[in-house]
């Protein structure tokens, strides 16, 4: 087994020498490796509510006269006289002897007034005339009159953000008397 053990060691050393080899200066024999680490930023998007806009609507009133032609019926009583005396009796200037020869038993005559076209006999009961007028109604229609559209758009600008960000750098001191030659960084 010691052999197999050698052989393994040997076998082992043969690759790290092959590794070292594979270098350009064979004399450098890599002991591990440091990262060098830097910040980046990054960068988020969060939505923030900034203001808000309210729409409403409300009614104003106005009054308006509008103009109507308004129909309204009147009596008038006209009446006609045959004779002066008449006139005189039934206007009410008379004296005392004129109400008695006036008035007689036999009076058979009737009256008759003419309403809308029609005659109408006047006696011991009253007549109902029917006087009618226009009044006016009123009632609202509504129409549009404006049509409004509420849109709301997005706009997209840049802007910049100062961030101040770190990064490693590798700092090497040196004490003492070490003889190497100055060896730059090696890309591999």
């Amino acid at each position: 087994m010691t052999t197999d053990h050698t052989k393994n060691l040997y076998q082992d050393d043969l690759e790290n020498q092959k590794n070292t080899l594979n270098d350009e200066n064979s004399n450098i024999v890599n002991v591990g490796h440091l990262e060098l680490l830097e910040e980046r930023p990054v960068i988020n998007k969060e939505r923030l509510d900034v203001g808000k806009v309210t729409v409403t609507k409300h009614a104003r009133t106005k009054t308006i006269d509008v103009p109507i032609e308004l129909v309204e019926e009147y009596i008038t009583i006209r009446t006609e006289y045959h004779d002066a005396e008449s006139q005189d009796l039934l206007s009410g200037h008379y004296d005392e002897k004129d109400i008695l020869r006036h008035v007689e038993p036999s009076l058979d005559s009737k009256a008759v007034v003419t309403v809308n076209g029609k005659q109408i006999e006047i006696g011991n009961d009253p007549i109902e005339i029917v006087l009618s007028r226009q009044v006016a109604t009123i009632t609202k229609d509504t129409y549009a009159v404006q049509e409004i559209e509420v849109n709301k758009s997005t706009h997209i600008h840049t802007d910049s953000i100062s961030v101040e960000l770190k990064h490693e750098e590798l700092d090497v001191t040196e004490e003492g008397y070490l003889a190497h030659e100055t060896n730059t960084t090696q890309s591999k």
